[in-house]
């Protein structure tokens, strides 16, 4: 019979060797793609493989103590890389050398759902250049591959800490409209500043901004908003503006803020707009100080003083309820953002759409009803991103170019996640994407210069 510490020694070797075969994670297969920016090599496997990677002249070893694989070679007609050699280094152990017709970099990554260990050898140069603008902010110029092809972008982040922060203001000076933000944001002295907001061609724009209080444009398609409560910055889904005037009589939905008044309209301005409303005669205009009518006219062009407001309105609303109105009436003007958080804070800055929320890709281009040449394609990509700490981050993608192609939603949210970022949402892109640090702009505009844009964000002193 076997003696008891003979039997409990023949127990530990039987379970030694069962651990190492349950947890070892074989290699079940390895396949190779090439692109434009790199060469990469997928090792699929059951479980997660632990492994080390040593990189000697020209080779590039990637060692699995862990991972049993079978013999393959692979032959890589590439200028970056010759071949590649899986091959068994033990019962359950296994190397994978990769080797280079010259040193590159490269990127060994670990996926899961389903397992597999991805490197990539790079034909392209991965750079990061960072640069501290100030405590708690720092400019970063990034050269990267996206889905195997070279992209280039400029990441503003700032901590919640730093004694700075974002705010909407207008590219146009001190009224909406459209302007170079390099020569505003020099005239203003930003450190750093970056397009945002969608407008059309003629200044109006398409989304709601707020800052200290004030509302500087307004929309009533529900989008997501980047918001600040002075406490706590988030973003926010469904953020729509909603105006109404009561007065004795009725009231009035308001349908528009600082823009074009149009056929059958009713429009709010107020002092960042102009100095006037710049309207025509058909129609019918009441300025407001606080919640009183001060003046009523039919001439159009009404004068836009500091602190007070002037409602137009035009068709149906002029004549059937502006009419009732008189100088001395009393009036209530409600505005509202559908959101609780947007309501109540100081600042928002509306874009959309959301493409990153907790952690997870979710784009909802088609619940805010984003335009198809926004939502489809790879484009340049202006962004704003949260990581868990309230640190916030601008990205701005160059595309359309031999350099950069630029990204569709899917990848800008993919990328947000590289950054760290926990929530994030799209802004305004394309040939509007810009970013200007110091007064001076560190992308490249596709349209081969910078376009006159209309709301922007600058990084302002707190007060």
């Amino acid at each position: 019979m076997f003696s008891k510490k003979i039997l409990v020694m023949l127990l530990t070797l039987v379970l030694i060797i069962f651990s190492t075969t349950t947890y070892a994670a074989p290699i079940t297969n390895m396949r190779n793609s090439v692109s434009p920016a790199r060469v990469r090599f997928v090792l699929d496997s059951s479980e997660p493989v632990a492994y080390k990677v040593e990189q000697t002249s020209k080779k590039l070893i990637i060692t699995m103590p862990k991972s049993a694989a079978q013999q393959k070679n692979v032959l890589v007609k590439d200028n970056i890389v010759r071949s590649a050699q899986l091959v068994p280094t033990g019962r359950n152990s296994s190397q994978l050398t990769i080797n280079m017709i010259k040193n590159c970099q490269y990127k060994v990554l670990q996926y899961t759902n389903p397992n597999r260990l991805v490197i990539d050898v790079f034909r392209i140069d991965l750079i990061k250049q960072e640069k501290t603008l100030a405590k708690g902010i720092t400019y970063t110029y990034i050269q990267d591959e996206m889905n195997g092809t070279q992209i280039q972008a400029n990441v503003l982040s700032v901590a919640p800490k730093a004694k700075y922060e974002l705010r909407p203001f207008s590219a146009a000076g001190a009224y909406n409209g459209r302007g170079l933000l390099s020569k505003e944001a020099k005239r203003r002295k930003l450190k750093a500043a970056a397009n945002a907001s969608y407008f059309d061609i003629d200044g109006w724009v398409i989304a709601v901004n707020k800052d200290k209080g004030n509302f500087l444009s307004m929309d009533s398609t529900p989008r997501s908003a980047y918001v600040d409560t002075g406490k706590k910055r988030l973003i926010v889904k469904d953020v729509a503006y909603k105006g109404v005037l009561r007065f004795k009589g009725g009231e009035l939905n308001i349908k528009g803020m600082n823009r074009a008044r149009i056929s059958e309209d009713v429009v709010l301005f107020n002092e960042y707009y102009g100095t006037s409303t710049k309207t025509n005669q058909w129609g019918r205009e009441i300025k407001l100080r606080g919640n009183k009518v001060i003046e009523v006219s039919n001439k159009g062009n009404m004068k836009i003083e500091p602190g007070m407001v002037v409602i137009s309105a035009h068709g149906l609303a002029n004549k059937y309820l502006l009419r009732s109105i008189a100088v001395g009436d009393e009036v209530e003007l409600v505005q509202e953002l559908n959101v609780p958080e947007a309501d109540k804070a100081p600042m928002v800055m509306g874009g959309g759409p959301l493409i990153l929320e907790n952690g997870k890709v979710n784009v909802r281009s088609r619940e805010e009803n984003i335009p198809r040449d926004i939502a489809v394609g790879s484009a340049p990509r202006t962004a704003i991103g949260l990581k868990k700490d309230g640190t916030v981050l601008v990205l701005v993608v160059d595309g359309r170019s031999n350099t950069s192609r630029g990204l569709t939603l899917q990848e800008l949210a993919t990328y947000f996640l590289r950054l760290g970022a926990c929530d994030a949402m799209n802004l305004d892109g394309g040939g509007s994407s810009v970013m200007v640090i110091n007064g001076e702009i560190v992308n490249k505009p596709s349209d081969g210069r910078e376009r006159p844009v209309s709301m922007a964000m600058g990084l302002f002193p707190k007060y």
